[in-house]
């Protein structure tokens, strides 16, 4: 629902898994259902989200009946906050009037990027400015605002991402979503696959590209909220998706990334002569198996890549994100999260 035209990328009811179209009585049945399997509900932070499409492009009668049932929701509290996802062009001050009316707290916006070839080449239908307006008007209203990204689409580059990535971070949303473009069975996309006309980031460069995305937005503040398309059924065995870098441990996969970036440049300050040492790889105990790297990725890259052996273990002093060599029983300086983000060099 909600989108009049269909983007190249897009198949909505293969992505979203949801053939139904929702009413008041079915968002209350749904609501009341979750909260009953809720451990303790009073604990949590509970949200009605309206995902698959784009919400403020449906019927005003039907945005009003949905709203209506989500703030009343809210006012019972039942739920804590309302969430939506729409288009860029589909926010204008009348629209955003109407969220506030009815408490939408979060608005998630399809950018899916800022260079105009790309937005063309993928029949976006909607321009840079639609982006730039959509942001303000929503911010001025104080109803936060998310940004989806998907590096990879038609006539896209390295390049072109990551000024995006720039571009998009002077907007200062309040979070960000990296979807690399995967190939969808019934999309015009999956056409321009099967001509020849189109090649989707390998696995290896979608991470590498989202992990230099992932240290840009961290660096300026704006989390980066998911990473990768949710592993869905269809998605795991393939019934839908035909190629692309689509992992169910996406996000891992790039974080994993983002350690092997932080100790290479943490070797790149020693000044020591580490072949053939002793190392020992200390990082906060939460973040063992990303340092690791799934299947021991990043040890095995560093053993064959620069002959080192790392035994990756834990430390209590640690804060997550931070890691420590020891060379030798002669412990090196802390690398922080923070320092690293701050020195960190990416050239646009």
């Amino acid at each position: 629902m909600g989108c009049p035209h269909t983007c190249v990328f897009c198949n909505q009811k293969k992505i979203a898994g949801c053939f139904e179209e929702p009413t008041a009585d079915y968002i209350n049945k749904t609501v009341f259902s979750y909260l009953e399997s809720f451990n303790d509900a009073k604990k949590a932070y509970v949200e009605l989200a309206f995902y698959g499409g784009s919400f403020t492009g449906i019927s005003e009668s039907v945005q009003e009946e949905l709203l209506l049932a989500a703030s009343n929701l809210k006012k019972i509290k039942a739920i804590d906050g309302i969430r939506l996802s729409t288009r860029p062009d589909y926010i204008n001050p009348q629209i955003v009037s109407r969220l506030k009316k009815y408490g939408v707290n979060t608005v998630e916006l399809g950018v899916q990027s800022l260079d105009n070839d790309v937005l063309i080449s993928s029949q976006r239908g909607h321009s840079i400015g639609d982006v730039e307006d959509a942001v303000e008007l929503l911010k001025k209203s104080a109803i936060q605002v998310g940004i989806q990204l998907m590096p990879g689409l038609p006539q896209d580059s390295v390049e072109k991402m990551l000024r995006t990535t720039q571009r998009v971070i002077e907007l200062k949303p309040h979070f960000v979503r990296i979807y690399p473009t995967v190939v969808i069975k019934e999309t015009q996309l999956a056409k321009q696959l099967d001509e020849g006309l189109f090649e989707p980031l390998s696995l290896e460069n979608a991470i590498e590209v989202s992990a230099i995305m992932f240290i840009m937005f961290s660096k300026a503040g704006i989390p980066v909220i998911r990473l990768g398309l949710q592993a869905t059924d269809n998605l795991i065995i393939g019934k839908d998706l035909l190629a692309g870098p689509f992992h169910p441990a996406f996000g891992e996969l790039v974080k994993s990334r983002v350690f092997r970036k932080q100790l290479e440049y943490l070797l790149a300050e020693v000044s020591l002569q580490l072949n053939n040492s002793k190392l020992f790889l200390f990082c906060n105990r939460h973040d063992i198996s990303q340092v690791k790297g799934q299947k021991k990725a990043n040890i095995i890259y560093f053993r064959e890549e620069h002959n080192l052996n790392f035994m990756v273990k834990s430390r209590d002093d640690l804060d997550s994100g931070s890691i420590a060599l020891e060379i030798e029983n002669s412990k090196l300086p802390v690398l922080t999260r923070r320092e690293f983000l701050n020195n960190y060099r990416i050239i646009l």
